[in-house]
């Protein structure tokens, strides 16, 4: 016999990489690594900032129009 297909839960994923790209973004004045000599780590963590941001956006889109993988 076939089981009922689960139902899906609402998605919620989108708001960890919002999360994630803000503390990327705010961590090099947050954890005091923007001073003298270390701004390729800032600057590390800024673009690895966007890079999730742009991830959490097309997850966020992906769980509006509720097509899922």
């Amino acid at each position: 016999m076939d089981e009922p297909a689960a139902p899906q839960s609402p998605g919620g994923t989108a708001i960890w990489y919002f999360v994630g790209a803000t503390f990327l973004l705010s961590g090099s004045s947050f954890f005091g690594i923007s001073g003298d000599g270390r701004g390729p780590l800032t600057i590390i963590g800024i673009v690895a900032g966007f890079v999730v941001l742009a991830v959490g956006l097309v997850v966020f889109r992906r769980e509006l129009t509720g097509k899922r993988e």
